[in-house]
């Protein structure tokens, strides 16, 4: 059976064997997890007029032939039925981009595979090989195409995913929010910045933050700026506190308001940060962590731990913070789960010297070994009355020692 690339350009001939045109496209409306059967051939006249022919008129359809079965005039019409999900597949699918899932890598809709099942026309593989290309060319017949075999990607394992760009295919679509943050990163940035920006709007919000801060700084503000305030705020709402500031400080103070402006209470806060210099302690922490009152039990710290779980990349600590916000200790989670409901936090907290904790003025060098030398993972950032203002991950300082990495 045919590819695409072997009947686009062929004549069409009615049942009076008169050449009524040229096939110029082809429309499906797609349908998840099944092969797309043909509806409508798009034929350009000799007048250079446009034409849509219902596939169910056609009788014979290979690339050697295309025949109607009735008169031109009577199968062809001026404009299609007012149906929703009519898709090009030349103008719209082929030379698309396509995500393949299994390989965490993007490719190339090179031709597509024309056969029947079920007894109709159908849409059935994506060609994604150098062969393909070759094809198109009209080179799979010399010695240049040996070598390279035929790559079919299942059409019913393709997803076309709406956005500000045309269409997108995304193989085993379903897999997409299974891979991890920094796969799909990966693939974002293989894609263009239309097409980028359409897979990341296609994620659940919170799963997208979590890919927007795997993404390389500079494409991440591309990204956002393309997606706009009102798309891109619903995704960067959900990012991490120091990513989000990371990100913000990228853009010009009026474009840096626009996007506060969708992160409700937390844009002041999130204004605070970004005055820090990126290589200090204030620079690096994040505000978001999990306090307590020191008079709280252990029951209410694992229900305020509940809380935040979904926004916090991860919980180590949580931190016992009296009414005017003054750090009074910590409480790792091991000896959280280890404890009984009623013991009071109080009773379990590791009081912090002052040489246990940053400032927001301190440095990386000081950060490194501070963290080092206890042995942490995540170090709290105090102001000068002890005021508790937020932590410094591990990452943090991995990710501006190896930005690239």
């Amino acid at each position: 059976m045919p590819y695409i690339s072997q009947l686009l350009n062929n004549k069409i001939y009615d049942s009076s064997d008169a050449a009524v045109g040229k096939l110029q496209d082809i429309l499906i409306i797609p349908k998840e997890a099944s092969f797309a059967p043909l509806e409508f051939l798009v034929i350009k006249t000799p007048d250079n007029k446009t034409k849509f022919v219902p596939y169910d008129s056609v009788a014979n359809f290979d690339s050697s032939q295309i025949v109607l079965k009735n008169l031109f005039n009577k199968a062809a019409l001026n404009e299609l039925p007012a149906t929703n999900g009519f898709v090009y597949l030349k103008k719209q699918v082929m030379d698309r981009q396509i995500v393949d899932v299994a390989g965490t890598r993007v490719v190339r809709v090179n031709d597509l595979r024309i056969s029947v099942f079920e007894n109709k026309m159908c849409v059935v593989g994506i060609d994604a090989s150098f062969r393909g290309l070759l094809r198109r060319l009209g080179l799979t017949g010399t010695f240049l195409a040996a070598p390279f075999k035929v790559n079919l990607i299942d059409w019913r394992q393709a997803k076309l995913l709406e956005g500000s760009a045309p269409l997108q295919l995304a193989t085993s679509a379903g897999q997409l929010s299974r891979l991890h943050p920094a796969d799909l990163a990966n693939i974002v940035e293989e894609l263009d910045v239309k097409y980028g920006s359409s897979l990341l709007a296609s994620l659940d919000s919170a799963e997208a933050a979590k890919v927007l801060e795997e993404v390389d700084p500079a494409l991440q503000t591309i990204l956002v700026q393309y997606l706009g305030p009102e798309r891109a705020g619903k995704i960067i709402s959900h990012m991490s506190g120091d990513e989000l500031v990371d990100l913000v400080k990228t853009f010009s103070k009026p474009e840096a308001a626009e996007y506060l402006s969708q992160m409700s209470g937390r844009a002041e806060q999130l204004l605070k940060l970004s005055a820090y210099p990126d290589n200090t302690a204030g620079g690096l922490m994040t505000p978001d962590y999990v306090a307590v009152g020191p008079d709280w039990t252990v029951a209410q710290a694992n229900e305020q731990i509940r809380k935040f779980t979904p926004s916090m990349r991860s919980i180590l600590y949580v931190y016992a913070v009296d009414p005017q916000g003054l750090l009074r200790g910590v409480v790792s989670l091991r000896r959280l789960i280890a404890s009984k409901d009623d013991i009071k936090i109080q009773d379990l907290i590791k009081t912090l010297r002052y040489y246990d904790t940053l400032k927001v003025t301190d440095r990386v060098p000081k950060i490194i070994k501070l963290m080092t030398k206890y042995n942490l993972y995540v170090a709290a950032v105090v102001d000068e009355n002890r005021k508790m203002l937020g932590v410094v991950t591990i990452d943090d300082v991995m990710r501006l020692l190896a930005p690239s990495a």
